[in-house]
């Protein structure tokens, strides 16, 4: 019930989806001859496109969510590293015999560097499929295609097809490889994500070092981007959606 309400709730909570509700209502209200309401609602779509369009908020957001994990140096010792699902999509991969790119590309590399400075370690991924409707292809299908193009060895790589969120991956993993008292785990995610997922590491009772990758800002970053505005609202739709999925754990009790 948690998974499906989840992506209800972001179907409307979307900055950019505002964006385009308040556009529609102007054109409805100008159709009605309400020019009044029309302008509200052009007001408020105005509104929306400066905050949400320029970097003026994602940047601050995300970065305070990317300073809290910084990158840590190798440890003497690993066990083991977690990759968590980032949305591939296995059709792409079935229909024209390669892997969709995405950002998450970044957490299979990252996983590569830890397997080749640890040659024992346990490269686990867990992913399965984040879609609401229609959910029927794993996306640890694509991690397997992509781990075995790299060279990495199939008797090292464990394999989690059912977790829908980040709550599902960590909980599925552990159960999966049952990390013994004392192992030395990675958490390999993004950077943006890496305070969400780690929160729920800790509320699972899996101690882990954060891992983090696929970085979007650096640690310090001055002046405002108001000319991509199309990356602009997608940063901004991703940064709101992590901050809400934190608080929304916190308060289900799935992450401390």
């Amino acid at each position: 019930m948690f998974f499906v309400l989840s992506k209800i709730f972001w179907i409307v909570a979307a900055p950019s989806h505002w964006l385009g509700l308040f556009v529609l209502a102007t054109g409805f209200c100008l159709l009605l001859k309400r020019p009044r309401a029309a302008g509200i609602f052009s007001l408020l779509s105005l509104l929306v496109l400066v905050l949400a369009g320029t970097s003026l908020l994602n940047r601050p957001m995300i970065r305070a969510l990317e300073n809290r994990y910084p990158r840590p140096t190798w440890p003497a010792r690993v066990d083991g590293v977690l990759v968590l699902g980032s949305g591939f999509d296995v059709n792409i991969l079935r229909r024209r015999q390669a892997p969709q790119a995405n950002e998450g590309v970044n957490r299979l590399v990252a996983a590569m560097a830890v397997a080749h400075h640890y040659p024992e370690a346990r490269v686990v991924f867990t992913g399965g499929s984040a879609v609401l409707i229609g959910a029927e292809n794993a996306e640890s299908v694509t991690a397997r295609y992509v781990f075995s193009e790299l060279g990495l060895e199939p008797r090292r790589l464990v394999l989690e097809p059912r977790a829908r969120n980040t709550y599902e991956n960590i909980l599925f993993a552990k159960d999966l490889v049952k990390p013994k008292p004392g192992a030395v785990w990675l958490l390999d995610t993004a950077a943006v994500h890496m305070p969400r997922a780690m929160a729920v590491a800790y509320r699972l009772n899996w101690p882990m070092i954060a891992w983090p990758s696929d970085f979007i800002t650096a640690p310090t970053e001055h002046g405002v981007d108001i000319f991509d505005v199309s990356g602009n609202l997608g940063l901004t739709d991703y940064a709101v959606h992590e901050w809400i999925g934190i608080l929304a754990y916190r308060l289900s009790g799935k992450a401390l």
